[in-house]
C-alpha cells in the first residue's frame, strides 16, 4: 500500500480524456500527459502574470486569490487525481490557487472548476492541437448565476517545442481586464513520484 492508494482510480477514468473522447487524441502530447493524470502529476516551468487595474477587478482577484502581477520564474502545477475529479495546485512563488475539477455527463465535453464558492463549467475544444476553454456556466453558493455575470474566458493550453504552453486570458463581463497568465512548463507524473 502507498500513501496514493487511497486516490488512485479503480479504472483509467482520466478527467478530460472521460469527457472529451476521442477528440483527446487531437490534443498535442505535452497537453494530453498534464490532463492525462492517472495519480499525481507535477510540473514546473515559469509565467508571466497581468492584472487589471481597476478597483473592482483588484477586488475579484484578491477574492480569487489570484497571484499579483510580475514575472514568475519558478511556477508549479500539482494535480492530484482521487475517485472524484482532480484538484489542481498551481503555485506562483508564495501564492497558491487550489482548484477542484469536476466531471459533467459523458459526452457533454464540459469540465466543473471550483473556487470554492464560486464554480464554472467550462466547454472543452480542439484547436490545431490546442485545448480550448469557454465558460458556458457558472454558480454561486450553488445558485445559477446570470450569464450578464460571467466573465469572458479565452484560454489556449498547447505544445510548443515539447513544452506545455499556456495562455489563459480572464476578463470582467464587460471585457475590463482581470488577469492574464502566459507560460510554460514541464514535467510528468513520474516526477513527482520520486518527489515524495
Amino acid at each position: 500500500m502507498t500513501i496514493l492508494s487511497d486516490f488512485a482510480p479503480s479504472r483509467d477514468r482520466r478527467l478530460l480524456k472521460g469527457l472529451m473522447g476521442r477528440s483527446f487524441e487531437r490534443l498535442g502530447g505535452a497537453v494530453r500527459d498534464l490532463h492525462g493524470t492517472e495519480q499525481i502529476g507535477y510540473w514546473r516551468g515559469l509565467a508571466q502574470v497581468t492584472r487589471g487595474t481597476t478597483w473592482l477587478s483588484k477586488l475579484v482577484g484578491w477574492f480569487f486569490h489570484f497571484p499579483p502581477a510580475g514575472f514568475y520564474p519558478r511556477m508549479s502545477v500539482t494535480v492530484l487525481r482521487d475517485r472524484v475529479g482532480e484538484v489542481w495546485m498551481r503555485g506562483f512563488g508564495g501564492h497558491d490557487i487550489k482548484t477542484r475539477l469536476l466531471p459533467t455527463a459523458p459526452g457533454a465535453r464540459i469540465v466543473r472548476e471550483s473556487f470554492g464558492l464560486v464554480e464554472f463549467d467550462l466547454k472543452t475544444g480542439v484547436k490545431d492541437g490546442a485545448l480550448t476553454l469557454d465558460v458556458v456556466g457558472m454558480r454561486t453558493l450553488g445558485v445559477p448565476t446570470p450569464r450578464v455575470l460571467w466573465p469572458h474566458l479565452t484560454a489556449e493550453e498547447t505544445q510548443e517545442d515539447g513544452w506545455f504552453r499556456f495562455d489563459i486570458r480572464i476578463d470582467l463581463p464587460w471585457r475590463a481586464p482581470l488577469i492574464h497568465y502566459l507560460g510554460w512548463l514541464e514535467g510528468s507524473a513520474a516526477t513527482a513520484k520520486r518527489m515524495i
